[in-house]
């Protein structure tokens, strides 16, 4: 949830723009399922930290399919953006239909960040058994999250 500055080349943008047009091409010609449609549209906003039209294609994609890891995804713009009340909303509810390390970490980050010290030790706890599974730069995150909840 930490947002970092990020800075994208004019070769990322206009590879997003070339896929957002691609998939929007595809939707009318080949009939895409809109959850197909809106996914690959979130996915490629989100990859250059566009995440209000992100998040708007992960709310279209929910209204037809409630997949718990758009719903993370969703959750994870709404962090970017600061909204985070919305974004611990989704995130609870995403964790609560898939106990993926990511979705326990970002919840974790997450709850940490609004306070909720006993929510964030019991998934840090959670997470211990699954540090194989997460990439490097997750597993600092989530020794610092440890370090933050049992200081607190």
């Amino acid at each position: 949830m930490t947002t970092r500055e990020q800075h994208h080349t004019a070769l990322t943008w206009l590879w997003v723009l070339v896929r957002v047009a691609y998939t929007t091409l595809g939707n009318y010609l080949i009939g895409l399922m809109p959850e197909e449609n809106h996914w690959r549209k979130g996915d490629a906003w989100s990859r250059v930290g566009a995440y209000r039209w992100a998040a708007w294609h992960f709310r279209k994609f929910l209204k037809y399919s409630d997949d718990p890891r758009v719903r993370a995804h969703l959750a994870w713009c709404y962090a970017n953006l600061g909204m985070l009340d919305s974004a611990a909303q989704h995130y609870r509810e995403a964790y609560a239909r898939n106990k993926h390390p990511d979705v326990a970490l970002g919840l974790a980050q997450l709850e940490t960040e609004l306070g909720n010290v006993e929510a964030a030790r019991a998934l840090v706890r959670a997470l211990e058994p699954h540090r194989h599974e997460l990439s490097g730069e997750a597993v600092a995150l989530l020794d610092s999250l440890k370090r933050e909840s049992s200081a607190s």
